[in-house]
């Protein structure tokens, strides 16, 4: 039997991916024995998962549910017996060979050569637990790091107008922002973080704790940058913050973190305090090349919401500081926002995402049931044909709206007002059978040719950074009419001072269409009324900060077509990532 058997029939599978296999043998090269190599493969194939390490006390479990990728995987049944029984050795057997490989390094300072470190119980490639580190020992730093404000609850009380509501959580933030150099604030949408931010702003530029030119605002996405520019922006444009000395030199300029990393010597090094709104959809490497760019005394205020997706990319960063608030170097970094001012006590929505959050699956599934044609309803999907014909019904209030483009783009939203957002991108009731159902459906009503890819009305999503049009991925925009003729894309969350951001067709970067998206995509936006599809109740995608994430992005209405055993297997099917990041900060 070859020596990497158990690591090509994994590849062969379809568990372990080429890559996976190829880091296995790299490593027997230079030494690593079969056990070695195949933990070596595994943690390199849990990294893409979402976790940034191998938890040896799980290891011995069959590698084919040690790295279940929902998405990818093949389901369990259709794997050959042998296959599904292949697993590392015990904890303490596996321990030992990883003690005793030359590829793996041990120890608190371990050999930079050495491509996977063994911390205690847990193995990493070493890119991720040098991220890990580094982003632990900054953020620490940060938090103690702690400066005496005189008269900090006058500098507070004057950021309030004498009609708005004081609540303790509030006030707990801004008094942590000015005495500390770290300041996380978690809360759900509406709880007033963006407020918070505001006012954080035009106390540091009043006490001259930060020049207004010298203050940033970033989020990890497009769309969540706009979002928090406009709401600052807006904030700041009201009493009593406008009439804050120095304030209107404030640029109220968002940026993505990609952007603002990528200008490094021109913005982020001049930099006295940042805040990041839409924290948890950073992932490590992401937040550790922030934290370490950022100048050594800067204060840095991360809004967020501790109950949403982590981030597509390894780690659950946000999830982790949020916890670490409760002991260690951290506890008086964090504040909870708990009042919502979106939605009312006795909201079908808010009730909704109350039940979610506390894990009430039953909860859940009755608030959607007896919520049926006002804020919240379910409607259950018979079967893949009715998804069919759903997307048929949605194409055409597309092609009601594609009209309305037509005739005066000026005057039309880029978007209708009910949006879908699906918890899958393959698969019978994913987005992008339901992009290409919608489509077809266009078609047929004539709104489109199929030799014609850029119509009026196209929904148009980035998926690659692009610093010449200053597009992001995930921004979204719309095909319209161009006053020369030729088509262009309107891209409404860019727009500045009234005026549309219209990119020419030929200078687009890689797109594709969306008449859906995934719930991932979404993270970040609001939309008026939204039909969330999930999918089959078996389904590990569905977890409840999924559903949590997708039903908080409605303002108005949220209507879930499944059946109540798909929202209560959600709701009960929590996302556990493997980390090291909490115990480092505690």
């Amino acid at each position: 039997m070859r020596r990497h058997a158990r690591v090509a029939a994994l590849t062969d599978a379809g568990v372990l991916a080429e890559i996976d296999r190829c880091f296995a043998l790299l490593l027997m090269e230079l030494g690593a024995e079969e056990d070695a190599a195949l933990a070596a493969a595994v943690t390199s194939a849990v990294h893409r998962g979402g976790h940034t390490c191998l938890e040896l006390r799980h290891a011995s479990r069959p590698i084919a549910e040690l790295v279940e990728q929902p998405e990818t995987s093949l389901p369990a049944d259709a794997l050959e017996p042998e296959v599904l029984e292949i697993a590392l050795p015990r904890p303490e057997n596996l321990l030992e060979a990883l003690l005793a490989s030359p590829v793996v390094a041990a120890g608190e300072r371990p050999e930079p050569e050495r491509p996977l470190v063994l911390d205690r119980d847990r193995l990493y490639l070493h890119r991720l637990f040098d991220a890990e580190c580094r982003l632990a020992e900054r953020l620490v730093a940060l938090a103690t790091d702690t400066e005496p404000i005189p008269r900090i609850e006058q500098v507070i009380a004057r950021m309030f107008d004498e009609r708005e509501d004081r609540t303790v959580e509030a006030v707990a933030a801004l008094r942590t922002a000015l005495k500390r150099r770290l300041c996380i604030v978690t809360g759900g949408p509406g709880t007033g973080k963006t407020t918070l931010a505001a006012k954080l702003i035009a106390i540091l530029v009043a006490e001259g704790l930060a020049g207004p030119r010298r203050i940033g605002l970033a989020a990890p996405t497009g769309k969540a940058a706009s979002r928090i520019q406009e709401s600052v922006r807006g904030k700041l444009a009201q009493p009593p913050l406008d009439d804050v000395p120095g304030i209107r030199e404030f640029p109220a300029e968002a940026w993505t973190i990609h952007r603002l990393l990528a200008s490094r010597t021109s913005r982020l090094s001049r930099l006295e305090a940042l805040v990041v709104d839409e924290s948890s959809m950073a992932d490590l490497k992401l937040m550790d090349r922030l934290a370490t760019a950022l100048p050594p005394r800067c204060r840095l205020i991360l809004l967020g919401d501790a109950n949403q997706l982590a981030s597509v990319e390894p780690g659950s960063v946000f999830s982790d500081l949020c916890r670490a608030g409760d002991a260690g170097p951290l506890d008086r970094s964090v504040t909870t926002l708990r009042k919502n001012y979106r939605f009312a006590e006795d909201s079908g929505i808010g009730r909704l995402a109350r039940a979610v959050v506390a894990g009430d699956a039953a909860g859940a599934a009755t608030v959607l049931r007896a919520g049926s044609g006002r804020e919240t309803r379910l409607e259950p999907l018979a079967d893949e044909g009715a998804f069919d014909r759903f997307a048929d019904k949605y194409a055409e209030t597309w092609a009601d709206h594609m009209a309305k483009l037509e005739a005066d783009p000026s005057a039309a939203d880029p978007f209708p007002s009910e949006r879908v957002l699906c918890s899958h991108r393959r698969g019978p009731f994913g987005t992008q059978r339901f992009n290409r159902l919608v489509e077809r459906r266009l078609a047929r009503l004539g709104r489109r040719s199929r030799r014609d890819e850029f119509y009026v009305g196209r929904p148009i999503i980035v998926s690659r950074n692009d610093r010449q049009t200053n597009l992001s991925n995930g921004d979204t925009g719309v095909v319209v009419p161009g006053e020369t003729g030729r088509p262009q894309v309107w891209f409404p969350d860019l727009d500045r001072d009234g005026e549309r951001y219209l990119v020419p067709l030929a200078r687009l970067p890689q797109h594709e269409s969306f008449f859906a998206l995934t719930v991932h995509r979404a993270q970040g936006s609001e939309y008026d009324d939204l039909v969330i599809i999930p999918g089959p109740a078996e389904s590990r995608v569905n977890t409840r900060e999924l559903f949590y994430t997708a039903a908080t992005r409605a303002r108005n209405t949220v209507t879930v077509m499944a059946g109540e055993d798909v929202v209560r297997a959600a709701v009960l099917r929590t996302t556990s990532r493997s980390t090291g990041l909490l115990d480092r900060l505690r």
